[in-house]
């Protein structure tokens, strides 16, 4: 969302919030003293009919000459009184003895009212009686020596449908307003940040290679010294921009590399992580072993990023070596790479000499060259092939070599296996999650040793790179 559109929103959205707050304030407000008055003339005329039955019974005495008058009497003087009030559709009247109704005969009893009976003295309450919303109001009436409860029920349905007639009123009034203010804001929100599309057109013109395009610069507001600032970066982008380019592209490269070299030891952790978390019975031993392979592949991971980081950044390293055995190495690599091999059902034969060969080497980086040439072999293999791991030792030298039965490599384009992201068939690299830098990499490992890569393939036929590196002695 673009942030005319997130001002225009929020705006709007703020206006018909104070809009309808405001107007439903004032509704409920004016809805509470609407309803206080019906109280008060619903008391005024409650209080009256009390009023009027006792005036009327002292009266009745009097006529009578009579000190006091009997039940039956009594009761006849205060159906007579509540009778008269019959005329006025909008009131109601009941009398009731505890909970049972006296006036009017046979009537139950009304809506809301059975819980005002139980309130002490005087209770009022607001009841919905079908279509009806009535007001009730509740008393103790003392006639003689017994009390009843008087209950006067008021219609105030006109009060209610007043509030709702007024409420639709404002909720139309209140939409036709928020049509105005949002074309209203609409226009406003686009005419203030017209500066800042501008803006932003020349910042897409300078992205797309455009460096001498420049932001036209108008008064002293925050927009213009954006725009003064986006001038100086363009400035300084164009004075630079061979630097900047040759950076980048090294960071590419490090990255990419550093990426591919991660996941070759990652693999191999998952894989037996992955083996440990399945499988149910695993013996001690195996439990050792796997954690061991776990443990020494993310030290790996740990050494091998900062040679890596070394030696792409740099271009060379001085690397440290030291005299590895060929058939620890070897071993040590058969069980890094069996959960892979097993996974894609591809044998790995090896063949070492009977006695042991030393090589002087970076263990390291001999292990990684070793692990991207099998793992290249894995990607050309189909199932149920065989990948060949041989090791061959001469006076001064160890050969080792990796011999797949793939589907080959024309041999024009065997020189250039050795180029950073250069792939022969894209689409099965990137479906094994490669990058083509496997062999870029396998060639500047094999360059830090003073030897070079040597790559025999044809088309059905499979391939074969070897290494040859110096031998050592045991004691080297």
């Amino acid at each position: 969302m673009k942030l005319w559109q997130k001002i225009f929103l929020l705006a709007l959205a703020l206006v018909i919030i104070v809009v309808n707050v405001t107007s439903l304030a004032l509704l409920t407000s004016n809805h509470r003293l609407a309803i206080e008055r019906e109280q008060q003339n619903a008391l005024a005329r409650h209080s009256y009919l009390i009023t009027e039955i006792q005036n009327t019974l002292i009266y009745t005495q009097l006529v009578e000459r009579i000190i006091s008058l009997s039940d039956e009497a009594t009761m006849a003087v205060v159906v007579e009184v509540l009778e008269r009030q019959g005329s006025d559709e909008a009131l109601e009247v009941a009398l009731f003895d505890g909970e049972t109704v006296v006036y009017p005969a046979g009537r139950g009893t009304p809506a809301g009212s059975a819980a005002l009976l139980g309130e002490a003295d005087y209770a009022s309450s607001i009841a919905e009686d079908g279509e009806q919303t009535r007001l009730l109001l509740v008393s103790t009436l003392t006639l003689g020596e017994r009390s009843f409860r008087l209950l006067s029920s008021f219609d105030v349905s006109s009060t209610y449908d007043l509030f709702r007639a007024d409420f639709s009123q404002v909720r139309f009034v209140g939409t036709i307003s928020a049509l105005i203010v949002a074309g209203l804001l609409l226009l406003l929100v686009r005419g203030l940040l017209l500066p800042l599309r501008n803006l932003s057109g020349t910042t897409h013109r300078i992205a797309s290679g455009d460096l001498d395009k420049r932001a036209t610069v108008q008064g002293h507001d925050e927009l213009s010294e954006v725009a003064r600032d986006l001038n100086t970066m363009a400035d300084s982008i164009e004075h630079n921009i061979t630097e900047l380019e040759q950076l980048a592209e090294s960071r590419r490269m490090f990255i990419g590399n550093l990426a591919h070299e991660m996941r070759t030891p990652l693999t191999s952790i998952l894989g037996f992580a992955d083996i440990l978390r399945v499988k149910r019975d695993v013996s001690d031993d195996d439990r050792i072993e796997y954690a061991n392979v776990i443990v020494s592949e993310t030290k790996r991971l740990q050494g091998l990023s900062g040679k890596l980081m070394e030696l792409i950044t740099v271009g060379s390293m001085q690397i440290s070596t030291e005299a590895v055995e060929a058939h620890a190495l070897v071993t040590e690599l058969a069980t890094t790479l069996q959960p892979i091999l097993k996974n894609q059902g591809i044998d790995l034969v090896y063949t070492l000499p009977a006695e042991d060969v030393w090589m002087a080497v970076d263990h390291e980086l001999l292990k990684s060259l070793i692990f991207n040439l099998v793992d290249n072999s894995i990607k050309a293999s189909g199932p149920r092939s065989t990948i060949r791991l041989r090791i061959d030792a001469q006076a001064d030298t160890v050969t080792v070599t990796v011999a797949d039965e793939g589907v080959g490599i024309p041999k024009e384009q065997i020189p250039l296996l050795t180029e950073p992201f250069y792939m022969l068939d894209k689409a099965r690299t990137r479906k094994h999650g490669g990058a083509g830098l496997g062999l870029a990499l396998c060639s500047e490992i094999a360059r830090a040793h003073g030897t070079e890569l040597r790559i025999d393939s044809a088309p059905g036929e499979g391939t074969r790179v070897s290494i040859a590196l110096q031998a050592a002695s045991a004691h080297a």
